[in-house]
């Protein structure tokens, strides 16, 4: 099993400083998002995405943050029932990728697989409350 980082995800108002921050000092570039059905930004250095903003009322927190696995969904999902350890399955708009979310205290953990083995669709991710 292997697992690299894919992304952290921010929660942050429209303009804020952490926007401001990572584009304007970092220089970190917008591009390509999947056509998720919130608003929201995602944030490039060269062809990754590393911040994953989502439009929010707050100034900026942690979302969540996201590694990729080479593990299939079903090798994962009973790894956490044998671990009893609630998680969340959704899909990415478009994609074969699918999300795994898992709650860990304070923070949200995406774990992203590519699973072309499985014939299910998933629902999509649509807010960061449904993560709750």
């Amino acid at each position: 099993m292997a697992i690299t980082f894919n992304h952290l995800n921010l929660l942050a108002s429209e303009g804020s400083e952490a926007t401001s921050l990572l584009t304007d000092v970092l220089g970190l570039k917008g591009g390509c998002r999947p056509n998720f059905p919130f608003k929201g930004t995602w944030l490039y250095q060269g062809d990754q995405a590393l911040i994953h903003i989502i439009e929010s009322d707050k100034q900026c927190s942690i979302g969540h943050i996201a590694f990729e696995t080479d593990m299939s969904l079903q090798t994962l999902t009973q790894k956490l029932q044998q671990a009893a350890i609630k998680y969340n399955v959704r899909q990415v708009p478009d994609s074969k990728l699918i999300q795994v979310f898992v709650r860990a205290g304070e923070v949200i953990f995406e774990l992203i697989i590519l699973d072309t083995s499985s014939q299910r669709n998933f629902d999509v991710f649509n807010q960061h409350q449904e993560l709750l």
